[in-house]
């Protein structure tokens, strides 16, 4: 077993910041998830713009996928964010 937290960046070595980082956040169609998203990016990312996300429902309605990009400036700053995505209750799924 890892002592590796799962939000924790493993391969050090194929990171390199600054960075350009495509993220894709998906759950319920019934919850504010473009809200959720872009409050959990500006925790983070000090000059995220919300209004760069773009959603997408899925073919049934249920789901909504939540689309950004943005610079990462660090491993430390990629763990956090990582880690308050994972912690959050409406997020089912990162990419």
């Amino acid at each position: 077993m890892s002592d590796i937290p799962p939000t924790d960046i493993q391969n050090e070595s194929v990171w390199e910041f600054p960075m350009r980082y495509p993220l894709k956040v998906l759950g319920e169609a019934s919850h504010p998830m473009a809200t959720i998203v872009a409050e959990l990016l500006q925790r983070h990312i000090k000059d995220f713009d919300a209004s760069s996300l773009t959603c997408r429902l899925s073919a049934g309605g249920k789901y909504i996928s939540v689309s950004a990009e943005f610079t990462l400036l660090s491993k430390e700053q990629v763990n956090r964010l990582y880690a308050d995505l994972a912690a959050c209750p409406q997020i089912k799924l990162v990419l």
